[in-house]
Parts: C-alpha cells; sequence; structure tokens
C-alpha cells in the first residue's frame, strides 16, 4: 500500500468540499447542511472500506473505525434528519427548527475533522511508529509472557470498585446524583474514587473474555454474569444512559475480539438496556430535580426516588411513551446544534472572558495534570467546560454540564488548523494503540485494549482528557496487568 493510494479518498472529498465553499453563497444554508451531511457519511464510508482491504483483522475493533461511527456518524449523519422534520417536532425535543450558519460551519469543521483523522491513521509517521518490528518487540516485552489471571484478581478488583462507588455515594459525588458544590469540595478525591470505580468494567473486560475463550470454566461463567449485572444496576443508578448501555457494548466488543462476530441475542439485549434507560432516567431525573429533600448520599434513596418516578409515569399511555423514546434517542444522538452555539460564542467572543477555560492550555498541560494530583497543584483545572459551557454559551441557569463536542472544543482551543492538528494527532494515536497491542492475539493486550478503547475511539468533548487518560490511566492499566496475570516465559496466548 502506497500512502498515495491511501489518500485517494482524501482528495476526492476535498475536491467536493472545496465546491461545496464556492457555492455557499449560492445555495441556502439547509442545502449546504444537507450536502456536507452526504460528503461526511460518503468519505467515511470510502475510507472505512479502504481499511478493510488492507487491515481486515477485527477491522470493526479499529479505534479509527469506531470514532468514524460514534463520533462522526451518529453525532452528524442520520441525527441530521431531525431537521428536516416539521418544525413542531424539532421544537418538542429542544432544537432549533432552522439551520443556522454556525451549524453550516461546524458541519465544516466536522468534515474537515474526519479527513484529518483519516490522514493521520495513514500518514508515514503512524506506520513507521506501528512498524511490524516495532510491534514485535513491544508485544514480546508486555504481552507474551502475561497469560493466566491469578485466582485473587476478579474478586479484589470487584471489592474495590464496590468500595470506590459506596464511598462515591455517601460523600455526595456519585453520578447524576452528585451536585456541583460538592464535586468542588471534594476535588482532592474524586478523581481516585472515579478510577477505583472504573475497575468494575475491567473486570468485566476481563471476564467477558474468558467467558468467550475456548476453556471457559464454570466459574468464569459465574463472574461474567454477576459482574454484567451489576454494571446494568450501577449504571441505573448513575442516572447516566450511556452507562445502562455500555456493558452491553463492552461485552460485544469482547466477543467480536474473541470469535470475530457478535451474536443477536446482545444486540437485542443492547436495544432493550438502551429502551430501560431512557424509560428509567429520564423519569428519575425529572422526579430528582423537583424533590427538594432529594438525599444524594443514600443508596436507598435513589433507589427509591428512580422506583417511584418510573412507578408514577407507567401511568401514561405505551403508545406515546414509545413514540417520545424514539424520538429522544435520534435527539439526544445528535451533536450539531449544542456544538454550533460554541461556534457562535467562539466567533462572536476573540478573547474569552475571565473564568473561561483555558482550552489549548489544558492539551498542552495534559501530561501534568495528568501526574500531578489536585492536593499538590491547587489551581489545576476543574474539568467543569460542560458546566462553563451550559451557563456561559448555552445561557441556561440549570447547573447542569452540556456537551459542546470535541470539534467545538478544537475550535475554542485554536479555531481551524487547531481542529485539523488535533484529529491528525488522534489518528496517529489509534493506529499506533491499535497495533502495538495486538489483542487478537494476547489476553493482556486485549485488556489494555478494551480499558483504554473509549479514550482513543470515542473522542470525547473534553480533547484534553484523552490525553490526560493516555498519561494516568494508560500506565496504571499496564501495572494492573502485570499484578492480576502471572508471567511465563517465552509462551504466546492466543
Amino acid at each position: 500500500m502506497t500512502y498515495n493510494k491511501s489518500i485517494s479518498p482524501f482528495y476526492l472529498s476535498l475536491s467536493f468540499g472545496v465546491t461545496l465553499f464556492f457555492y455557499q453563497y449560492a445555495l441556502s444554508n439547509k442545502a449546504i447542511f444537507f450536502l456536507l451531511t452526504m460528503l461526511l457519511c460518503v468519505y467515511l464510508w470510502l475510507e472505512v472500506r479502504r481499511l478493510r482491504r488492507f487491515h481486515s483483522e477485527r477491522w470493526l475493533l479499529n479505534p479509527v473505525v469506531f470514532a468514524s461511527l460514534v463520533t462522526f456518524f451518529i453525532g452528524f449523519g442520520p441525527a441530521n434528519l431531525l431537521f428536516v422534520m416539521p418544525e413542531e417536532t424539532t421544537l418538542l425535543v429542544g432544537l432549533a427548527p432552522e439551520v443556522t450558519p454556525e451549524m453550516v460551519k461546524l458541519m465544516w469543521l466536522v468534515w474537515l475533522g474526519a479527513m484529518a483523522m483519516w490522514l493521520g491513521y495513514w500518514s508515514p509517521v503512524a506506520r513507521k511508529l506501528a512498524g511490524a518490528g516495532v510491534c514485535y518487540r513491544y508485544s514480546k516485552r508486555y504481552f507474551a509472557t502475561v497469560t493466566t489471571l491469578r485466582p485473587w484478581s476478579l474478586p479484589v478488583v470487584f471489592t474495590v470498585s464496590l468500595l470506590a462507588r459506596l464511598a462515591q455515594i455517601r460523600l455526595g459525588v456519585f453520578g447524576y446524583s452528585s451536585n456541583y458544590e460538592r464535586l468542588v469540595e471534594m476535588g482532592s478525591v474524586t478523581m481516585y474514587l472515579s478510577l477505583g470505580a472504573s475497575l468494575a468494567k475491567l473486570a468485566l473486560v476481563i471476564a467477558a473474555l474468558q467467558f468467550f475463550s475456548a476453556d471457559t470454566s464454570r466459574s468464569s461463567r459465574r463472574w461474567f454474569f454477576s459482574l454484567l449485572a451489576y454494571e446494568v444496576l450501577f449504571g441505573l443508578l448513575s442516572g447516566f444512559k450511556s452507562q445502562v448501555a455500555l456493558p452491553f457494548v463492552i461485552v460485544g466488543i469482547c466477543q467480536y475480539l474473541r470469535v470475530g462476530k457478535v451474536s443477536k441475542q446482545l444486540f437485542i439485549f443492547f436495544i432493550l438496556g438502551l429502551f430501560l434507560a431512557y424509560a428509567v432516567i429520564e423519569p428519575f431525573r425529572n422526579e430528582k430535580r423537583k424533590d427538594a429533600d432529594f438525599q444524594s448520599t443514600s443508596i436507598i434513596n435513589i433507589a427509591s426516588t428512580m422506583y417511584g418516578a418510573v412507578a408514577s409515569k407507567g401511568e401514561s399511555s405505551v403508545s406515546k411513551k414509545e413514540v417520545s423514546t424514539a424520538l429522544s434517542i435520534l435527539a439526544r444522538s445528535s451533536a450539531v446544534y449544542d456544538g454550533s452555539l460554541g461556534i457562535a460564542y467562539a466567533d462572536a467572543n476573540p478573547v474569552l472572558p475571565e473564568g473561561s477555560p483555558a482550552f489549548l492550555a489544558d492539551i498542552l498541560m495534559a501530561p501534568l495534570q495528568a501526574l500531578i494530583p489536585r492536593i499538590i497543584w491547587e489551581n489545576k483545572s476543574l474539568g467543569n467546560i460542560g458546566l462553563w459551557y451550559n451557563l456561559v454559551v448555552v445561557g441556561k441557569t440549570t447547573i447542569s454540564a452540556a456537551a459542546m463536542g470535541p470539534f467545538t472544543y478544537l475550535y475554542f482551543a485554536g479555531g481551524i488548523v487547531a481542529v485539523f492538528i488535533g484529529f491528525f494527532t488522534i489518528g496517529i494515536i489509534q493506529r499506533l494503540f491499535f497495533f502495538l497491542t495486538q489483542p487478537t492475539r494476547h489476553l493482556a493486550g486485549g485488556v489494555i485494549f478494551l480499558g483504554m478503547f473509549s479514550t482513543v475511539g470515542n473522542i470525547d468533548s473534553s480533547f484534553n482528557g484523552i490525553f490526560v487518560s493516555l498519561f494516568r490511566e494508560l500506565p496504571l492499566l499496564l501495572l494492573l496487568v502485570l499484578l492480576l496475570f502471572s508471567r511465563h516465559s517465552h509462551r504466546k496466548v492466543g
């Protein structure tokens, strides 16, 4: 594969993009908006097809493919159909019925970010860093001799996770039940509690990889189903829909990694989990906002409030709830409207007001933010850009976070240039991460890969958080693998 061949979709997309640019004043905002949407989808399809030809092994798990689906296609593809629906339907889900110039500009940035990410993935720099010789040495040193899970590993990891989550609840910093003042007050410990709580997902990854292996044991099956139920339960209690669906996504990824396919039953459970999340969590959030006596430090109170909210909503008609749930899922997947508000704000305020996040500085300082604890660095960034965006940019008065998206974040950090450089860098990291860990060949490599998969595959609104996670969580994950697995000299695991 030559570099020139690999970027032919880039030239094709670029030619259409430039053509649209020259016609932006001849066509309506809505026409340009949907032409850019179609251009983005076609470009992603061409790049994914090219990757399937050259990197076919478990291609769906390649982080660049996953990011193309989750960050680009879901947020800025079919969800844009909302803006051709009747005006009353669009208003019903809280979106503007018209396509604004800022929405068009954001779609330009999304298109640019997609091309930059794939250019980074195919670049000579990425190919050299993830070359065969480098991958072999890295794999032999860290993964080839790590073979067997120690018997005490899952019980210890599960116990630490449970204690961390109970501590989060007791301190009032758990999920949607937490409040901003309490999070700021407990800022010196929330990071460590969050890391401890996330160990349950690591345990689920290990259990799922064992469950789908050829020699699964009865103990492995018990741990698998127990951890899956545990994660779904705490996903509901967290008040975040993504945390309910995520365990099924993790299991599906593990199954695909092991056997190369995902069962239909698991896909059905994922859909049911998604609808369960919307049916339970939305009423819970509304009830929590109305209840002045809500106790966020009691797991019993959280559970009873959730149960009461669901029971009271059950009086509504089933058909109405189904339509509302389906429309809510489509609306929640759309990222263009909220992100466009930040584009308009950045253009109107070249110099951000005092108290605004230091977008570019936070990216550059990510390694230090990852390694220096808050108890030492008192002025360390709070990572509350979602709250700032909701209050200052969106203009709401409720203490809640709004997602601006990575494109708007990078636009705040340095405009169009920052969007291109940021996603070009992500493309390099995605290729490097996939080939270095070799998740299909080594159990330990699979655990490392899946432990960081969402970080490099789902590009978050807090763009600097990607690099914070790489510098903080990746070394910890490597250390955990060395502790939880026994090592055997010169023995490879398939």
